[in-house]
């Protein structure tokens, strides 16, 4: 089986990408399998994936520390139990890819496994931004790009012209051997991969995770969609992501 993993930083798209990536698998006729990891307890994104596709979750960690030797079994069983032609491992955005890696290229998969690739997804709107973050979470961001077989250019539909050109420029400059394609939604195809051989040497394995946290916070009732606008925006700029599903007042659905 080849082993496909999706990396980004929070809110990058990887979702989106991961549905089009599966879309597809299935109309070529192949079968495909996922592996999602959240950093928090719950996993909203689980929710967003074709039915028809075997979704196995690792919430409440990260997959590149905490949750790495569950990775690799969770690889292998996927194989034995359903044996699929690809499974796409989806990272948590705090994640590193190296470690991921790592986890995928292990012995006990090597005799199942084709080929291991990184897809790197670059939100074309926040890069810009990545001044303001402190510095641990810079050298995620490129770590998750600097190790990608491709690195996606996502969201340009939200972008000007200009600043389009300055993302480009940046991505062309910081990683001149690795290819790269714009995207809108993350919608492409697996052409869009190039394999490369993957080998991970002892000193790029360790590294020390950024320091992030994640807070749940259970709404029983409905709310005004004002209201959560509101709340929302009034977030601090050390807020790097929200996501979860709501009842709107006014709404039958989430």
């Amino acid at each position: 089986m080849d082993i496909v993993v999706l990396t980004g930083f929070l809110g990058s798209g990887k979702t989106s990408l991961l549905n089009a990536l599966v879309r597809d698998v299935k109309s070529k006729q192949q079968k495909a399998a996922v592996i999602m990891n959240d950093f928090g307890r719950q996993n909203v994104d689980a929710h967003l994936v074709d039915e028809e596709v075997e979704v196995m979750p690792l919430t409440n960690g990260c997959v590149c520390c905490t949750l790495k030797e569950d990775l690799t079994a969770q690889l292998h069983e996927i194989y034995l139990e359903h044996q699929p032609d690809i499974v796409f491992v989806e990272c948590s955005g705090v994640a590193h890819p190296v470690e991921v890696l790592d986890a995928c290229l292990t012995p006990v998969l090597t005799p199942i496994t084709t080929h291991v690739d990184i897809l790197g997804i670059l939100d074309a709107v926040s890069i810009s931004d990545d001044r303001d973050y402190p510095e641990d979470i810079q050298q995620l961001m490129y770590a998750q790009l600097k190790y990608s077989s491709t690195i996606l250019v996502n969201k340009i539909d939200l972008v000007d012209t200009t600043a389009l050109l300055e993302v480009i420029d940046y991505v062309q400059h910081t990683f001149p051997n690795i290819q790269y394609q714009l995207t809108q939604y993350g919608d492409v195809t697996l052409d869009v991969m190039q394999h490369h051989p993957r080998h991970i040497s002892g000193h790029e394995v360790a590294h020390h995770h950024s320091h992030l946290n994640h807070f749940i916070y259970e709404i029983e009732t409905a709310i005004r969609q004002h209201a959560l606008l509101e709340c929302i925006k009034q977030l601090p700029g050390t807020v790097y992501r929200v996501k979860g599903f709501v009842n709107i007042e006014g709404y039958q659905q989430q």
